[in-house]
C-alpha cells in the first residue's frame, strides 16, 4: 500500500477517535476548539489542511470511493486557504460559536465526525 494511502487511513482513524471522544465527552470538543484560537496554531492547521488536500487529490484514483476522496481533498484545500485568508477575529468568533453550543449539539457533531472518519477509512 502506498504511503500516502496509509496517511489517509491514519487520518481517518484519528478522526474516528476524535469523533468518539467528542460523542462521549463533549467538553473535550470545547477544549479542542479553544486550542485553535491562536494564530500560529491556525497557520499550522492551514498548512496541514493544504498538505492533506493535495495528498487526497493525488491518491484519489487509487481509492475505492474516488469521488469521496476528491471531495475531501477539495474541502481540505478550501479550508486551508480560508485559514490563511480569514482574520483571526473572524476565526475566533466562529470557534466561540461552536464553544457556546449546548452539549447535545456537540455530541451530535461528534457522531457526524465519527461517521466522516469511518467513511474516509472505507473510501481508501
Amino acid at each position: 500500500m502506498n504511503i500516502m494511502l496509509i496517511l489517509i487511513k491514519l487520518l481517518g482513524i484519528i478522526i474516528v477517535v476524535m469523533g468518539f471522544i467528542f460523542l462521549i465527552n463533549p467538553t473535550a470538543f470545547k477544549q479542542y476548539a479553544s486550542f485553535w484560537q491562536q494564530r500560529k496554531r491556525i497557520i499550522m492547521g492551514g498548512i496541514l489542511s493544504l498538505l492533506f488536500g493535495v495528498i487526497f487529490l493525488l491518491v484519489a484514483s487509487e481509492c475505492k470511493l474516488r469521488g469521496v476522496i476528491i471531495v475531501f481533498g477539495i474541502w481540505a484545500i478550501i479550508k486551508g486557504v480560508l485559514l490563511f485568508a480569514l482574520e483571526q477575529e473572524k476565526l475566533n468568533a466562529y470557534l466561540n460559536w461552536w464553544i457556546e453550543k449546548p452539549l447535545p449539539v456537540i455530541r451530535f457533531f461528534g457522531f457526524i465526525i465519527l461517521a466522516v472518519g469511518i467513511l474516509l477509512i472505507y473510501s481508501v
